[in-house]
């Protein structure tokens, strides 16, 4: 998995393509952004009131759609384009993610890697050099809006703005396409203050209230797109799912 996306997408989720083209995944952003500088401009010729009912509007139903999200599991596909819309990164696994925040990712294309977060402490495993990476699970969080996925904390919360950016269904004829009829709801969450690692996150639900994608605008101006396939939301976990068994012979480089 490349370094970036792990920090900051991997990293994020613990407190938390095929089909997918990188012109249908810039075209998703641009969209998304055009749509929500329509709401913007329409919300700041309204009183304050009414932007702060709008706000609280969206964010408790978001809070409600991911609070019933106590488990998730499903496989995914990966496209991460440059601002130039190059494909400079592209990767197939599996997530798994339960309240309260634990996590484990496992990417198999292009190589198999392996993330798990306990609550504690995010574990990288990279098999090809036999080392792994311990990070503080808090630190890799920090202010990254990828911590509302799994975080319950009004204080968190507060960090962020919320806006909800479409509603209803549209046409699509891909199974994986964020655009399909599946798509019915879209959050866009920006953190309060600037200079984070990520501007925006869009998270998308389909119609049975299950997250179906998620598309994070960085400070590099890179987007990733990650859909999500074959989805889980009731399942036996089994007991060493968070937990992270090292050979003798890897090198352990631990920065918590």
């Amino acid at each position: 998995m490349n370094k970036a996306v792990s920090v900051y997408l991997v990293g994020a989720l613990t407190t938390l393509s095929i089909g997918l083209s990188v012109k249908s995944a810039v075209a998703q952003n641009t969209a998304s952004s055009t749509t929500t500088q329509m709401a913007s401009a329409s919300q700041s010729a309204q009183s304050p009131s009414v932007n702060l009912e709008l706000k609280s509007s969206a964010r408790a139903s978001l809070q409600a759609l991911l609070g019933k999200m106590k488990q998730f599991r499903a496989g995914f596909e990966q496209t991460v384009v440059d601002a130039q819309q190059n494909v400079v990164h592209e990767a197939q696994g599996t997530l798994t993610m339960t309240r309260p925040n634990k996590l484990r990712w496992e990417t198999t294309f292009p190589d198999e890697t392996l993330l798990v977060a306990d609550g504690e402490a995010v574990w990288n495993v990279d098999t090809f050099v036999e080392q792994v990476t311990v990070l503080s699970q808090a630190n890799a969080i920090k202010d990254n809006p990828i911590v509302l996925l799994t975080s319950t904390d009004e204080a968190t919360w507060s960090k962020f703005s919320i806006s909800q950016i479409n509603s209803g269904t549209s046409a699509g004829n891909s199974a994986n396409d964020v655009n399909s009829d599946t798509a019915l709801r879209s959050y866009q969450i920006t953190p309060n203050e600037e200079g984070g690692q990520i501007v925006t996150l869009t998270l998308t639900f389909n119609q049975d209230n299950e997250l179906a994608s998620l598309i994070m605008l960085d400070a590099q101006q890179q987007i990733s797109t990650l859909v999500f396939n074959n989805i889980e939301t009731r399942f036996p976990v089994p007991a060493d799912t968070f937990s992270v068994e090292i050979p003798d012979s890897y090198i352990v480089d631990d920065q918590r």
